[in-house]
């Protein structure tokens, strides 16, 4: 049986790790740790990554080049994070979600599961998103119910904000610090409060700053 800690060198031998040239793991860092269930699937790291010390990553990650960790971070099973995209300090991401390129999830924010974030998305500090409907996990039949919000290319969710299950943030719309979104988010949109409202519009021409100042 396989152990449940093993180095980097180990994995690979074991045929539970695929790493790429240039990738720094630092010590303390455990790969492919099993699932509930005991599984085990190979976990993948692409070239020139950055885990630093204290990062688990689960059974069937995947992670795409240039990847980064900030310490004592977590990646669900079967998660996929995509190239040059970076995963901060205490951030978590759950199980079977689809993080795209050159997306930054900053300190502290929890990314549930069944999620999917596009290329480029901004998650702020201590963002929080939400999955489940019906708050139900424990009893027979709940987890199939479970819907990840959905962020589009471009987005950007302000510190501290929180996301609904199944919502949809459009393609470069802006979730200002502290909005609690409970309805899907127009493209272009801007929005704001308890809960969130539409404040303005972006032209595709504008920046789409966190600034929701008029």
């Amino acid at each position: 049986m396989v152990g449940t800690h093993l180095a980097p060198d180990e994995l690979v031998a074991a045929g539970l790790l695929i790493v790429g040239a240039g990738t720094l793991i630092e010590p303390g860092v455990e790969i492919c740790h099993p699932t509930r269930s005991g599984e085990r699937r190979p976990v993948t790291i692409g070239t020139g990554c950055h885990l630093r010390s204290g990062t688990i990553v689960y059974s069937g990650v995947v992670l795409g080049n240039r990847v980064q960790t900030g310490h004592h971070v977590m990646i669900r099973e079967n998660a996929t994070v995509g190239s040059q995209s970076v995963v901060g300090t205490g951030a978590v991401v759950e199980f079977g979600t689809t993080v795209g390129n050159r997306v930054l999830i900053e300190t502290r924010a929890y990314v549930t599961a069944l999620m999917v974030v596009e290329d480029d998305v901004f998650i702020g500090p201590g963002v929080v998103t939400t999955n489940d409907r019906r708050m139900l996990w424990r009893r027979e039949g709940a987890g199939q119910r479970l819907v990840g919000p959905i962020l589009r290319a471009g987005a950007r969710i302000g510190g501290g904000a929180v996301l609904l299950p199944a919502v949809e943030v459009g393609a470069r719309s802006v979730v200002a610090a502290g909005a609690v979104v409970t309805q899907d988010v127009p493209a272009f949109a801007v929005v704001a409060g308890n809960p969130a409202r539409i404040i303005r519009m972006l032209s595709p021409d504008d920046e789409p700053l966190l600034d929701t100042d008029d």
